[in-house]
């Protein structure tokens, strides 16, 4: 059974631009990812999405490749 979840990283991403490249990288390249967001205006910059199937290690893995830097934070199940 799938158990849907909420993950939370902070991120490199400052600008709307890297913003608008990390949504598009997402939507084309990790569909497991759905309802993504990433607050600019915040510090450090969280990257907040809701998955029943990501694994953080493949992620931060793959954005890495793309010259986005994720720290995994925080993971929460949605009831």
């Amino acid at each position: 059974m799938k158990v849907r979840q909420v993950m939370i990283f902070k991120s490199s991403v400052k600008t709307k631009d890297k913003k608008n490249f990390l949504m598009q990288l997402v939507k084309t390249h990790l569909p497991q990812v759905q309802d993504a967001t990433v607050d600019i205006d915040d510090e450090d910059a969280i990257f907040r999405f809701e998955t029943e199937e990501c694994c953080v290690d493949y992620l931060t893995n793959f954005l890495r490749s793309y010259g986005i830097q994720v720290d995994f934070l925080d993971r929460f199940v949605m009831a």
